[in-house]
């Protein structure tokens, strides 16, 4: 039964591409898309989950483990939980979704029972309780995002660090000697989001390394309590001449905000953040940003998963992905 590395190889491609053309969620050029139907109807590959479960005795299913956390802003968790999904359907798998409070409970169970054969686990804080149940039972499973400790499983998240470094270098490049640091609440940090933590610890690094003294401002929950944050901060002759922002909800929540005190960027404050693309277009954001490229981390994480069911034990392995500073003109030269 052909899988879907096989329809890469046959079309001389990524298997990223074959699940583009699969999901239909990005664009691929005509002529590759052509390619790679060709080998899908050469090789009858089909996505049929109740074939592939009776000839591999699997479930053909991947639970997706999440976290959710008031404090966060959920059209950006979205995004992951959709991109899973998508490259799980296009490898032939569906997704069973936990969300469950105790989720290492969850985890035993899952694991238990046999619902799924793998599984992915979103939100990964410091001292992920989830993870001890998977190591104990020898599971399948792959981390989106970074524990504290190296844990013995597959893990791939975004690159925070090395984000935080290229805006805090893009705003000292410019000539800015101050900032403000838009952060989330605290909260998220007592709770492990290693994310937060590691986009703060080297923003704060490099402003220091740099010269680029920063305030940092934990913005609160909640879209109203954001904006009036915001306003708070804006609305004054001692306002900030530029911004680092890390927190979606702040992020969104920014243009508005500048809309109404009739402040422009980048002649009144210079703005650089990072953010998914999808967030941007969903809220209109055009400011210089390093883009957290949620779907290519759960692309890979899957892909990573898929690829380790049903093959030799092998040592566990980590992936940053490298984001890319998308410039859109936001930084004033001082």
């Amino acid at each position: 039964m052909a899988t879907i590395g096989d329809v890469a190889r046959e079309a001389g491609v990524a298997r990223s591409t074959v699940s583009s053309v699969l999901t239909g969620r990005k664009f691929v050029n005509p002529e590759t898309k052509a390619r790679v139907e060709a080998a899908i109807a050469a090789l009858d590959y089909t996505v049929n989950q109740g074939a592939r479960a009776l000839a591999t005795s699997r479930s053909m299913t991947l639970g997706l483990v999440v976290r959710f956390h008031e404090s966060e802003f959920s059209p950006a968790l979205a995004t992951y939980i959709v991109a899973v999904t998508d490259v799980a359907r296009a490898n032939g798998y569906r997704t069973l979704l936990l969300t469950d409070f105790d989720g290492a409970d969850a985890v035993r169970t899952v694991i238990r029972t046999r619902q799924v054969d793998g599984l992915v686990l979103l939100n990964v804080v410091e001292d992920d309780a989830r993870i001890a149940p998977i190591v104990d039972a020898g599971f399948p499973a792959v981390l989106v995002g970074m524990p504290a400790e190296p844990s013995g499983i597959d893990a791939v998240d975004l690159d925070f660090s090395a984000g935080a470094r290229m805006l805090v270098d893009h705003l000292a490049d410019a000539g800015h000697r101050a900032a403000t640091f838009v952060t989330w609440p605290e909260e998220v940090f007592v709770a492990g989001r290693t994310y937060a933590a590691h986009f703060r610890d080297a923003c704060l690094e490099e402003a220091r390394s740099r010269g680029l003294e920063l305030r940092v401002l934990h913005a609160p929950v909640g879209p109203e309590a954001v904006k009036d944050a915001l306003r708070h901060l804006l609305d004054t002759e001692k306002r900030p001449t530029a911004l680092i922002v890390h927190n979606d909800a702040a992020i969104a929540m920014l243009p508005l905000v500048l809309r109404d005190l009739g402040l422009d960027v980048p002649r009144d404050c210079s703005v650089v953040s990072l953010h998914s693309a999808e967030l941007g277009r969903q809220f209109g954001i055009p400011y210089t940003a390093v883009e957290s490229q949620p779907e290519r981390v759960s692309e890979l994480a899957v892909e990573k998963l898929v690829a380790r069911l049903g093959s030799p034990p092998e040592a566990a392995s980590t992936v940053l992905v490298e984001p890319p500073l998308i410039v859109r003109g936001s930084v004033a030269g001082l």
